[in-house]
């Protein structure tokens, strides 16, 4: 393995591995969800015109930071090698 090859295998490695750790480790994960107190009783005793059906609770808080897809990382990466070695195969046809 050249140098050159070994030096791009080394800034793709660099530049790949933090995107695809965070991908499979959040840095959210394991950290325990913010205390908000007791969450409301949804069953309320019925009042004087109310049949005491419970109302549909408040969506909590969306969370804020999308995780990247790890396949589609993956696809990227193989389409490249399979670009690369498309084309070494052929340098080598046309050389021979």
């Amino acid at each position: 393995m050249t140098r050159q090859r070994l030096g791009a295998l080394a800034l793709a490695a660099g530049l790949l591995i933090p995107s695809v750790a965070t991908a499979y480790f959040p840095p959210d994960v394991g950290t325990p969800p913010p205390a908000t107190g007791t969450p409301p009783d949804p069953f309320k005793p019925p009042t004087g015109n109310s049949l005491g059906e419970p109302e549909a609770p408040e969506p909590g808080p969306q969370p804020s930071v999308q995780t990247p897809e790890p396949a589609s990382i993956v696809t990227a990466l193989t389409g490249m090698a399979l670009a690369a070695g498309y084309g070494l195969r052929n340098r080598g046809k046309k050389v021979g």
